[in-house]
């Protein structure tokens, strides 16, 4: 849960302290909504979460979840009432809580091409925004389904394998508009063993940033756990690219974050994607 919340995060800080530098501009409110809604196409719909901003002579550290806002999505004349489900992401360190709304029933299919339409309203505030589901990525393929490693008798050895041309994972599809994609990389193990004891459990999850190719590489150094590693090439639109760019701004720039909401902030967009698999595999040793 911690990494879907980064950008919404970064996006509430960002916002904040603009707002705090620049006298030009009013200060939040601390029931201003901030929105980060995904929708993707053939899957259930169950990852809108809505947050307030902190007030500036507020001393929480983090922004509090809305979970009494009505969430309506739309497509054409149909509408869905979504609700919000509450939750605890337990790691190793600790527990966050989180708040999303979802779509309850089975009757919502998000189909290519799609325009949806987002309404919030709460606390006298009404939101909007739209979107458009795009197409899957066309042909994405990987070179190897799997990667064996070999016993590991020195440093040499372990070195020599990573630099291997063979042992890399290359990811090929075509894109002869430019379209943005972004990668995602997950071991999908329940309890999966680490290449080396001292990996966290943390590394087992690769993404990339958004990017205009036809092909990736993927080094063995990213692949840090045993067992299969599902490889999710997203399609995804301009405004999710336009909201990471603007999330990783230094606030000196004083420019506020992307934002396709309107009456509010955050984004609400739409994702198609592929997926692979690759296996981390030991390789036995003949006597």
């Amino acid at each position: 849960m911690k990494n879907k919340l980064s950008i919404l995060s970064l996006l509430i800080v960002v916002f904040v302290t603009i707002s705090c530098e620049d006298d030009l501009k009013a200060v939040p409110d601390e029931n201003l909504i901030v929105v980060r809604a995904y929708i993707y196409e053939g899957q259930p719909v169950k990852d809108i979460v809505l947050m307030s901003t902190l007030a500036l002579d507020d001393e929480s550290t983090e922004s509090t979840p809305i979970d009494s806002a009505e969430v309506i999505l739309s497509r054409g004349n149909e509408k869905f009432k979504l609700e919000p489900v509450y939750s605890n992401d337990t790691t190793e360190t600790d527990t966050t809580f989180a708040i999303t709304y979802h779509y309850p029933d089975s009757n919502l299919i998000v189909g290519i091409g799609d325009t949806f339409r987002l309404e919030i309203n709460y606390m006298e505030q009404q939101l909007t925004s739209e979107t458009v589901v795009p197409i899957k990525p066309d042909s994405f393929s990987v070179s190897l389904d799997t990667l064996w490693v070999p016993e590991f008798n020195r440093n040499r050895d372990y070195v020599n394998w990573i630099f291997a041309d063979s042992n890399r994972i290359q990811l090929y599809w075509d894109n002869p508009d430019q379209l943005y994609h972004y990668l995602l990389m997950d071991n999908v193990e329940v309890d999966p063993t680490p290449l080396e004891k001292q990996a966290p459990p943390r590394w087992k999850r690769f993404i990339s940033q958004p990017f205009a190719d036809t092909s990736y590489t993927i080094l063995p150094t990213n692949v840090t756990h045993f067992g299969r590693h599902d490889i999710v090439l997203f399609h995804v639109q301009t405004d999710y690219v336009l909201l990471y760019q603007s999330s990783g701004q230094d606030s000196r720039d004083l420019n506020e974050p992307y934002s396709n909401i309107k009456g509010g902030l955050g984004i609400f967009t739409a994702f198609n994607s592929d997926t692979a698999s690759v296996y981390l595999v030991k390789k036995e040793t003949s006597n």
